[in-house]
């Protein structure tokens, strides 16, 4: 059996949270609107069609939210559409979002992806896509 742990800060954020709560037990309305706007102010929580919430930094990108779903979809990704219009790949989501990635069998993410997306997890995928991509590349030759 396992055990785990939360760390200082997660802890924190608990007892902050907790603190908070008590400070507004006779007004619970208020308590969630000062949660949304001191706790989410740097996430945004974007949907997926079947409704599925993905939680990403404010600034992120259709390829971020890609990524957040399944490595497969953040490289083979082709485009997007934001709430039923396609969008370019570097278009800011925003809260409430809904989107449908389109993708392409066999479809390689590029370069050029990194100079806009957000997320760490993405930024991960793309380069060692694009680095092996490079090696396979040079083997040819």
């Amino acid at each position: 059996r396992s055990t785990s742990f939360a760390s200082r800060k997660e802890l924190a954020w608990v007892n902050q949270l907790s603190s908070w709560q008590n400070s507004y037990k006779s007004d619970p309305e208020e308590f969630l609107r000062s949660l949304k706007v001191d706790f989410f102010k740097d996430r945004i929580f974007a949907v997926t069609p079947r409704g599925e919430v993905i939680d990403l930094p404010v600034g992120a990108t259709p390829v971020d939210f890609a990524y957040q779903i399944h490595s497969d979809v953040g490289n083979e990704c082709t485009g997007a559409k934001v709430n039923g219009r396609i969008v370019p790949l570097e278009n800011e989501l925003h809260s409430g979002d809904v989107v449908e990635i389109l993708t392409q069998k066999n479809k390689k993410p590029s370069a050029s992806w990194l100079d806009f997306v957000k997320t760490s997890h993405a930024r991960h995928y793309i380069k060692s896509r694009v680095r092996n991509n490079n090696l396979l590349k040079k083997k040819k030759v």
